[in-house]
């Protein structure tokens, strides 16, 4: 097991349990070791099998994540999904839709109608596949059996290639932490690990979920402790173009101004910034430390990148071309983080950065 700390050192050692308040891991012989979890920002199994494909069956969760398996069934309230490393067992009321896979079978997820208002069952066809209206009621080996018009009826299931529960999204109960299991992930608030299995959100009964010890392999105890940067918006803001009447035109103000970018063609998330802008923060309770990666615009000058914290400079560099520069910086007992880009060397010639996901992790 590698874990990776706040601080940015790294331990290494046997897993031996996750608690709500540590993470424990064995080393030599029989020497133990616990971890305070708020200073964990990450673990990972190496001996893990994470490249598992989606098997027979993949699910889509009320959460945005999927999970794959070879069986998938549901009894009450309860959906389990037999994956390699074991049984995956979670309340149903997370599961949006089940998927069966085979080789040549139609793609429907993306043909969902819009504004549909009822569970779907999708029927596969030689030439396609069927979306029929209805609630979904039970299942069986052989069938589904649905709700039409108060009548029960039941399909056989050897006809049903995809399963589609009218549900919200999980919205604010979407779990902070990021799970990563055989087959897909998960997201949690809480996370419990020994060799006996796997358990999240333990304490909430509408979203418990058991899996097996072996199906674990990742845990990203930092993502429900950040607060990304390009979803904030700035305590202050000053943006002066080098031509600074073009600041003050309408258009031209907003093309200036940094603005997120979305993840697109293996690039990650960001802000787009352009010189000169000084962008202030407020540093949220607990934050520890701000963490992204500078990219240059491609075919442009160099723009000077400046990081300061409460008005201190802690970082400042002159960034141009690749690779991409890494910022980390320590904040602790800091109030306000500022980031500057300025003109470089070059003067107007001075192109945009992109701020690579960048985060403020308590």
């Amino acid at each position: 097991m590698r874990v990776e700390l706040a601080a940015g050192a790294v331990e290494t050692g046997r897993l031996t349990a996750i608690s709500t308040a540590s993470v424990d891991l064995a080393g030599e012989g029989s020497a133990k070791h616990s971890l305070p979890l708020e200073r964990v920002r990450t673990l990972a199994r190496s001996d893990a099998g994470d490249a598992a494909g989606p098997g027979l069956v993949r699910l889509a969760l009320t959460d945005g994540n999927t999970l794959g398996g070879d069986e998938f069934s549901w009894q009450g309230t309860t959906a389990t999904l037999g994956t390699s490393a074991g049984r995956i067992e979670l309340p149903l009321g997370r599961v949006r839709a089940v998927e069966w896979l085979a080789e040549g079978r139609a793609e429907w997820t993306g043909a969902v109608p819009e504004g549909t208002a009822s569970d779907l069952v999708v029927i596969g066809k030689p030439d396609g596949f069927e979306f029929v209206e209805c609630a979904i009621s039970a299942m069986s080996p052989d069938t589904v059996t649905v709700v039409l018009d108060e009548e029960k009826i039941p399909v056989k299931r050897s006809k049903v290639i995809g399963l589609r529960w009218l549900r919200p999204d999980a919205g604010a109960a979407i779990g902070r932490t990021k799970v990563d299991v055989v087959g897909g992930s998960l997201r949690a608030d809480s996370v419990a690990w020994t060799d006996a299995g796997l358990v999240l959100d333990a304490a909430d009964a509408e979203r418990k979920m058991l899996l097996p010890a072996a199906a674990l392999v990742r845990v990203d105890f930092a993502a429900g402790r950040t607060t990304q940067l390009a979803s904030v918006a700035p305590e202050r803001l000053e943006v002066e173009p080098f031509f600074t009447a073009l600041g003050s035109v309408e258009g031209f103000s907003r093309h200036f101004a940094p603005r997120p970018v979305p993840a697109g063609d293996g690039v990650p998330p960001g802000l787009l910034m352009r010189p000169r802008t000084v962008a202030v923060w407020r540093i949220p309770s607990g934050g520890r430390r701000f963490r992204t990666q500078v990219v240059s615009g491609a075919g442009v000058g160099p723009a000077t990148v400046t990081v300061s914290v409460d008005d201190r400079r802690v970082f400042e560099q002159v960034v141009s071309g690749e690779p991409p520069t890494p910022v980390d910086i320590d904040l602790a007992g800091g109030r306000r983080l500022g980031v500057t880009v300025d003109f470089g060397p070059a003067g107007a010639l001075a192109g945009a950065v992109r701020l690579e996901e960048p985060v403020i992790e308590q």
